[in-house]
């Protein structure tokens, strides 16, 4: 086999019940030239066995096996055995359409784009899965409703930009057009050598957000479209439904944190604007809304003491629509009091 222009990580951590499936849509690619990276972050299931299975059967699956670290640990580890032109990400619990790859790099070749982002399924996500949940079915054996659809790149609706920090959100309806909505990294093809240098921090969870804010700041062209190549699963032992919500907010803030000190350092006063109107304000807000759950949480001195830090760095200072205004003066409100907060 020629070597493989694309490796795909895959980081693995006692994922049994989903591990086939990942590993099945990324052997059903239309496109054959990939190495997928199936880091096993000290897995305590049989995730360990289905891997060693996948490997015996086909040389292009590739096993590192670890102590675990946690997913950050495991994605650089990954990309740091990443030798193909281009890279990208597929968490164990989900799977992708059979184009992905093909469509992927297609793009990618006739743009010249160092990244090429897609979306996540949400037909799927919203509709079929839970639907077949209240049917009673296990939605491991069900195929998504285009799985078997055929996309023609030549019909593919595709936006291409030297501007990608202009076309980033994370507002559930952003203004832009044609946008890379939220931080997800396993949505893109990434031109290895244009983010091997950007590193997941670890033991963060919520690590895409510092690490694709990180990313936006480079030079960089894109392809951005709207196929929905990506299925996620909601997996209730992820770090996302299974970390508690005062948390999860602990760690969110931690990483904007990080990021805006970054961005406060190399980027100039667009990209900060940008990054901070659409993204650290999105997420602020989504959080502000939400306000009461942290005040009545064990931790909420743990988040007061991390939101003073951060009012303390002129952090909030930036707010400028009515959104932003009010998210402000919602913090700042819980700075004072939290108690308070529990009733609003």
């Amino acid at each position: 086999m020629n070597e493989a222009m694309i490796d795909i990580v895959v980081p693995v951590y006692n994922v049994e019940a989903y591990l086939r499936r990942c590993l099945d849509s990324i052997l059903a690619q239309t496109y054959g030239c990939w190495r997928a990276i199936c880091v096993d972050d000290g897995s305590t299931d049989e995730s360990t066995a289905i891997l060693e299975e996948f490997a015996s059967r086909d040389s292009r699956f590739v096993i590192i096996r670890k102590p675990n670290g946690g997913l950050s640990d495991a994605r650089n580890v990954g990309m740091e055995a990443a030798t193909a032109e281009y890279l990208m990400f597929v968490d164990s619990d989900d799977f992708i359409h059979p184009q992905t790859l093909e469509l992927a790099i297609g793009l990618a070749r006739r743009d010249g784009s160092d990244i090429v982002s897609w979306y996540r399924d949400a037909l799927y996500r919203n509709i079929q899965v839970k639907l077949l949940k209240l049917l009673g079915k296990d939605i491991r054996k069900a195929k998504p409703w285009n799985w078997n659809f055929r996309y023609d790149i030549n019909n593919v609706d595709s936006l291409v930009t030297d501007d990608l920090i202009g076309h980033c959100s994370d507002w559930n309806h952003p203004d832009q057009d044609k946008v890379v909505k939220h931080c997800y990294v396993w949505r893109h093809l990434f031109r290895r050598e244009a983010i091997a240098d950007v590193k997941f921090i670890k033991g963060l969870k919520y690590e895409d957000i510092p690490w694709w804010s990180t990313v936006i700041l480079k030079p960089l062209r894109a392809t951005i479209t709207r196929l929905p190549l990506y299925y996620y699963t909601p997996n209730l032992d992820s770090i996302t439904k299974s970390t508690d919500y005062s948390v999860r907010v602990l760690h969110i803030l931690h990483g904007l944190g990080t990021t805006f000190d970054n961005y406060t350092r190399d980027a100039d006063r667009r990209s900060m604007h940008l990054w901070s109107h659409n993204i650290k304000w999105a997420i602020l807000c989504g959080i502000a809304g939400r306000i009461n759950v942290l005040a009545s949480r064990p931790e909420a001195k743990s988040v007061t003491a991390k939101l003073a830090e951060l009012d303390s760095g002129h952090f909030f200072d930036d707010a400028l629509t009515k959104r932003e205004l009010c998210a402000q003066k919602v913090f700042l409100s819980f700075l004072k009091n939290p108690s308070a907060c529990a009733t609003l």
